[in-house]
């Protein structure tokens, strides 16, 4: 899926249906909703997407 919008909108609404998900190491949740042939994939982006929500992410 190509549309960045909607793959974040459809990772999110699956991500909502996973039990305790907030307690999940990142790559177990990802993976929960993804179901990846490679799992650990995950793994190798974690530090860069922590980064960038970081930088990006306002409340306000």
């Amino acid at each position: 899926i190509t549309d960045p919008q909607y793959s974040t909108t459809a990772f999110l609404k699956g991500l909502k249906q996973v039990e305790g998900w907030q307690e999940m190491p990142l790559t177990a949740a990802a993976q929960t909703v993804q179901v990846s042939a490679f799992p650990d994939h995950y793994a190798q982006w974690e530090l860069q997407a922590a980064d960038l929500v970081a930088e990006h992410w306002t409340t306000s």
